[in-house]
């Protein structure tokens, strides 16, 4: 039963060493992200029959990192526009080593996601792909850190 409960806590141990190393890799996302993209949205009636491809960027400006989950304000606008259109991201970057990452979006304006985002960190970039959950709206983009 000892060497039981010896191989046992060895086992946790390693476990929580493996665990820590992991988390010691998360890379740190602090920053502001940006990266442009087209985007397409489902027909509506009061838009036509046809879907809407637009031009734009998204902005993740990436603030509170606390081991391997972060938060930030999310923004987007159309080419053209001046203003952005603000969310809330919350995140969290796999502990596998792979460099995925998670990310939801919430609005400010409704209680409940806006979107998913499925995304990883590889070379210095992050690459998304976002989903809507609200107007079914769908881009995947390439954000590149920001120097201030």
């Amino acid at each position: 039963m000892t060497r039981y409960m010896t191989a046992g806590a060895a086992a946790l141990a390693a476990t929580l060493t493996l665990g820590t190393a992991a988390l010691a890799d998360a890379p740190d996302l602090r920053g502001t992200w940006l990266g442009s993209y087209t985007t397409v949205s489902p027909s509506h009636t009061y838009r036509g029959d046809e879907p809407r491809f637009n031009q734009a960027e998204w902005m993740l400006d990436i603030q509170i990192q606390e081991e391997n989950v972060f938060w930030g304000p999310s923004k987007w606008r159309r080419d053209g526009d001046t203003e952005w259109n603000a969310n809330e991201a919350t995140g969290t970057i796999s502990l596998d080593g792979s460099g995925s990452i998670g990310i939801v979006e919430t609005s400010p304006l409704v209680i409940g996601a806006n979107a998913l985002i499925d995304a990883r960190y590889e070379d210095g970039k992050i690459f998304a792909d976002f989903r809507s959950l609200r107007n079914g709206t769908t881009y995947s983009t390439v954000l590149e850190r920001q120097v201030n």
